[in-house]
């Protein structure tokens, strides 16, 4: 491509900041995500936990229903004791339970905001995205379509390539190296009647010594 274009340049800038927030949106979930999988890893051991706790609690009274069938109190109270002991246990499990899940409810809401933040720079970066592809197509159509009116001749005296554009008003025959050489070889004089300067090539046969306005005075 010919020349910078400021539209292409700031949507590459548009994707380059959607990319930017993609990545802090991912730095931000991938915490969250990880805590998230721990938490519900400790989850299923305080089920584990609670379940054992309850066995243990059935067993208990089972084992006291027996006692007292048996008329042995003072083992059926150890093991009502022993009961009481794993409810009391069952209850802190129920809150370290319950703690997991409000934390989880926490961090649903922080993974929430973090996954909306990192589809929003998707899209964003997808918009940059098509609309610099459909920008970069129309400028390369562009340049292919002004490279064209680049045009190619010989210089007339060395025969160097010239190029030229279609739409200048007019269409060197010279390269620059020859038209510098063209150049040098217009010299200046001073006009003998009224001193004013005059302009002649050195391949002319004759060097005028009067100027055009002089010569026509003569004339009349």
């Amino acid at each position: 491509m010919s020349g910078k274009d400021y539209e292409l340049e700031r949507l590459r800038s548009e994707m380059d900041s959607a990319q930017r927030d993609i990545d802090a949106a991912k730095a931000r979930l991938d915490p969250i995500v990880a805590r998230r999988d721990s938490i519900k890893s400790q989850i299923e051991s305080v089920k584990y936990r609670i379940s054992d706790i309850k066995h243990s609690i059935e067993e208990e009274y089972r084992m006291m229903k027996i006692c007292y069938q048996s008329r042995d109190k003072y083992d059926a109270e150890n093991h009502r004791y022993r009961a009481q002991s794993f409810k009391d246990s069952l209850q802190r499990e129920y809150d370290i339970k319950k703690g997991y899940y409000d934390e989880l409810d926490r961090l649903k809401s922080d993974f929430d905001s973090a996954l909306t933040g990192l589809r929003s720079a998707k899209e964003r970066k997808q918009r940059a995205h098509e609309a610099f592809s459909a920008r970069l197509q129309m400028v390369k159509s562009q340049n292919e379509s002004e490279r064209a009116k680049w045009k190619e001749k010989s210089c007339k005296i060395c025969g160097t390539t010239i190029r030229y554009h279609v739409d200048w008003s007019r269409v060197p025959d010279l390269c620059k190296s020859c038209q510098e050489k063209e150049k040098a070889k217009w010299h200046e004089t001073t006009c003998k009647k009224c001193g004013r300067t005059i302009r002649y090539h050195q391949d002319w046969s004759h060097i005028p010594s009067i100027c055009k306005d002089c010569k026509t005075t003569n004339n009349r």
